[in-house]
């Protein structure tokens, strides 16, 4: 009688198990009797090991029979039946490899293939342990499973093969981390996919659910996400749990958050999570992308994932919550809005305008963003916030002598302050691609515009009503603003015969461009900046133009150390004389095409490079045009100026630093940019652009002046002030008028490092306005211009003068070294004033010996701190409040640490990592027992 026995369906996986073994065996080739299910599907031709398996099925013994035949000697065949050995007989049983039939057990094939000798129960005593099992089998790669540690197999070093092997999950980081990292790679939903295909979801499910509980507290919702096929969304749902589990909302917005929970339990299935699992999804999921954000190997995933949790945001009705993420879309755009608001009503609110604080909180928030340091849209507005604070400065009482010329203070004005206004305004005026957003910006611009315009006409009535000065230039409070001309035999001269120099006359170059091309310089490229004596305490340069300020005569005049107009030959000339016969050096002049015929493979001519290379010259000029280039055909105010902007202006400070040559930078005139919002006056024989002759009546826009330094026929001409005027067809850019932007010439002294300060000029700390860097609340007050001596007035606001002005030139005889007198300031009452006054401070000074460090500076870092946002700042305006070097600042800053901190309690400190400097202002005023 035929007799069917009990069995289970064969595997290819555990057919492959068997013949290993029988291979392990020392059997090469032969047939295998296998119990099963004689399912005709079994039936196949496979490749092992360079072998054919041919694996048959037999419903009978009669079948099994006929199949010997099928054998092929150095192959293997395979026959699977459900007859028991009685049924087949002894002569069938001969043929098999160990003479009987094999009934498979996939947990023994599991053991075999990981090199085990035992196996953990907690694999084995699972309902489907069986299948398993069998899965584990038929997902055995190429390169075999590892060998289990200790010779038993464990269910974590099973599932952890397997994780490793087909998901590519990294088991060395199997923690919360680690799981959610490898989440939201995109080849991880493609593995997980594969491996169902190929296995089955029996061991797929079972290795995500080993993963989820790598995640410790989060296991939960995590376990509950995978298993309903939401591997992509646990991040981004992660981090909207962020949101929702936050436990510093007011009422309101909590009651919110709650109700966007309770429209997620869908997500969960049959799952509850408890509230304490919710919130360490949530936390885990923030970390991870606080930390990915700044990978760039991990943008793409980063991106899906926050696009992906703003859209769960708005399926739950949620969106409002965004504006506490510092991490979604959703959250920076809030923060945005919020900014744009506060800048608006600081513009446009009658008695808001210097009101910051609203801004201030915006502004740190947005910063406080994890995508704000890449966003687009970070630039005008940083602009915009500096041109509030801007803004927002009250101009008290002078701090110079009644009788210090307008002009002089003016030229400083803008060089020190106003030029960055301009470079803000050029970053504003940009704007974004958002309507919401930009009328905020456009109200900045406009108000910051409006005060521009307004200094500039007073800057222009100075010009033309200063009288003449006694000197090289004019007087501005303890220093001096040169005239253009006097530069060379009164300012490089004298530095070139203390040390080889290398001018840079970057011709068109305005105060504005000025400050990033410095800042680039000093910051990217490690220069250091210091200072010219006479400039003023720790200040850069400044020049006057002469008038029109246009190339033919300010450059002219500039290269040849007199009043002069001419092209290069002229320039040359003058050049030639005003340096061997006045100045007695030996001196080259480099003009565009020099500059430019470089042999190939070179970035610097060699004619120029070898000049610059020989130390025994001892100055050397070189006239760059990139910038003035710019007002005809490109776009000067949307350009980064940076050193490589500037054609051949990078290899040349590099040959420079080289050479260890020090660096004059400076220009023969500024420039304005044309915004598309000014109009075309047009005039008969005009002299530039922005100048015309002295004939038809000056309007309110324009200003007349005359005198020597006005090297027109008649030495009079009418100059635009207005920057929306001009005389001319519509260019990118304009010059020859009357404006400070247009006159005044920035002037400043780089040298490549301390050790190679061969005319020990004294470094200057970095020079940006107080207001670029830190809030209103620190922002000193800035000083009145006091008005031109009512000597010399004008006819209305640019009318014809008489007597003698600012153009009756008059030389003089001061040297380059010659220090300006000091002006006395009397001090205010601020706490850092307060604390160098205090009997504890006074006594830190007696017991801490001679430091370098002044009373003035400590006052002027902790007045400086207290008024910054959270009492910290940043290294470049910490070394700007104590008025040193960035280079100097960790030794100053010690020097301040031993004053300050009494009994090594931490007053002052500063972040090893970001140089961040820290005030504790409650310990402050402890300490010093003064009030805060």
């Amino acid at each position: 009688m035929t007799v069917a026995v009990a069995t289970t369906r064969v595997s290819a996986s555990m057919v492959l198990a068997i013949i290993d073994e029988a291979l392990a065996k020392n059997y090469r080739t032969g047939v295998i009797g296998i119990r099963g299910v004689p399912d005709r599907a079994t039936a196949v031709d496979l490749q092992h090991q360079g072998q054919t398996v041919r694996v048959r099925a037999a419903e009978s013994a009669l079948a099994a029979r006929e199949m010997l035949g099928e054998h092929r000697d150095g192959d293997w065949l395979v026959i699977v039946t459900d007859r028991d050995d009685d049924d087949l007989g002894a002569g069938i049983l001969a043929h098999f490899v160990w003479q009987r039939l094999r009934s498979p057990d996939p947990w023994e094939a599991v053991r075999a293939r990981f090199a085990a000798a035992g196996i953990d129960p907690a694999l084995t005593s699972r309902p489907d342990n069986r299948e398993l099992a069998t899965a584990l089998v038929a997902a055995t790669p190429a390169a075999g499973w590892p060998a289990a540690p200790a010779g038993v197999l464990t269910r974590t070093h099973a599932l952890g093969a397997v994780a490793a092997t087909h998901l590519n999950f990294d088991t060395d980081t199997a923690d919360v981390l680690g799981v959610l990292r490898w989440s939201i790679a995109a080849r991880s939903v493609a593995a997980l996919g594969a491996l169902r295909r190929s296995v089955g979801d029996l061991l797929a499910d079972t290795t995500l659910d080993w993963i989820a509980q790598r995640a410790g507290s989060a296991a939960g919702p995590i376990r509950a996400l995978l298993s309903r096929g939401e591997l992509a969304d646990v991040v981004p749902l992660g981090l909207v749990l962020r949101l929702l589990t936050n436990d510093r909302y007011d009422p309101p917005t909590t009651h919110q958050a709650q109700l966007a929970l309770v429209r997620l339990e869908p997500r969960w299935g049959d799952y509850s999570p408890t509230p304490a699992a919710l919130a360490a999804l949530g936390q885990a999921a923030d970390a991870l992308l606080s930390d990915l954000i700044h990978d760039r190997r991990a943008d793409d995933d980063v991106a899906r994932c926050l696009d992906r949790a703003d859209a769960i945001l708005t399926q739950i009705q949620a969106e409002p919550l965004a504006r506490h993420s510092e991490l979604l879309a959703g959250g920076l755009r809030a923060r945005f809005v919020a900014l744009a608001d506060g800048l608006r009503r600081a513009v446009t609110t009658p008695g808001r305008a210097g009101d910051t604080d609203t801004v201030e909180k915006a502004w740190a928030a947005l910063r406080a963003h994890r995508l704000a340091a890449t966003t687009p849209f970070r630039g005008p507005f940083e602009a915009a916030v500096r041109l509030v604070r801007w803004l927002a400065e009250v101009e008290s009482a002078p701090d110079t002598p009644a009788d210090t010329p307008a002009l002089g203070l003016l030229a400083r004005r803008y060089l020190d302050s106003a030029a960055w206004a301009d470079a803000a305004i050029n970053d504003a005026f940009g704007g974004v691609d958002d309507p919401s957003l930009s009328g905020a910006l456009h109200a900045v611009v406009t108000a910051a515009q409006q005060r521009r315009r307004a200094q500039e006409r007073q800057f222009a009535r100075a010009l033309a009503s200063a009288p003449a000065p006694a000197g090289r230039g004019v007087p501005a409070g303890a220093g001096t603003v040169w005239y253009v001309e006097e530069l060379l035999p009164g300012c490089v001269i004298p530095l070139a015969r203390k040390a080889p120099v290398l001018l840079l006359v970057l011709d068109g170059m305005s105060a504005a461009v000025a400050t990033e091309i410095l800042s680039d310089a000093t910051g990217r490229l490690g220069w250091l900046e210091a200072a010219l004596p006479g400039a003023g305490p720790l200040q850069r340069t400044a020049a006057l133009a002469v008038l029109p300020s246009v190339t033919e005569v300010s450059r002219a005049s500039l290269l040849s150390g007199r009043l002069t107009r001419g092209q290069q030959s002229e320039e040359h000339h003058g050049y030639a004389e005003v340096t061997a016969k006045g100045g007695k050096i030996v001196a080259r002049l480099f003009h565009k095409k020099a500059v430019d015929t470089t042999a190939a493979g070179w970035s610097v001519s060699p004619d120029v490079g070898g000049a610059i290379d020989d130390i025994e010259l001892p100055l050397v000029t070189v006239i760059l045009n990139t910038i003035d280039d710019a007002l005809d055909r490109s776009d000067p105010a949307g350009t980064v100026w940076t050193a490589d902007a500037v054609k051949h202006l990078e290899p040349l400070l590099a040959r420079a630093a080289a050479a260890g040559r020090t660096v004059v930078v400076t220009a023969d005139h500024g420039h304005i940019v044309e915004r598309r919002q000014g109009t075309q006056r047009s005039h008969p024989q005009i002299s530039s652009a922005r100048s015309r002759p002295a004939t038809a009546p000056v309007q309110d826009d324009e200003i007349e002046v005359s005198g020597p330094r006005v090297l027109t026929a008649d030495h009079r001409a009418v100059l635009a002030v207005d920057e929306t005027l001009r005389y001319g067809p519509l260019k990118a850019g304009y010059h020859g008028g009357a404006s400070a932007a247009e006159v005044v010439v920035p002037v400043a002294v780089l040298v490549p490092d301390e050790s190679r300060n061969q005319a020990g000029l004294e470094l200057l700390p970095p020079q940006e306005p107080t207001w670029w860097w830190l809030t209103s609340a620190a922002v000193p007050p800035t000083p009145t211009v006091p008005p031109a001596p009512k000597a010399a007035t004008a006819k209305n606001q640019g009318g014809r003068q008489t007597g003698p002005t600012l153009f009756d030139h008059a030389p003089f005889e001061q040297n380059l070294f010659d220090q300006a007198p000091e002006v006395t300031k009397q001090p205010t009452t601020t706490l850092g004033r307060s604390v160098v006054t205090s009997p504890v401070y006074k006594a830190q000074r007696k017991i801490s010996g001679r430091l370098i460090v002044t009373d003035d500076q400590i006052a002027g870092i902790i007045d400086a701190l207290a008024g910054a946002t959270a009492n910290r700042l940043a290294p470049t305006p910490a070394a700007q409040a104590l008025g040193v070097a960035q280079t100097r600042l960790r030794g100053a800053l010690t020097q301040v640490q031993q004053l300050l901190n009494v009994e090594g309690y931490a007053v002052l400190a500063a972040e090893p990592a970001t140089g961040t400097v820290m005030l504790d202002v409650k310990l402050l005023t402890e300490q010093f027992e003064v009030p805060s």
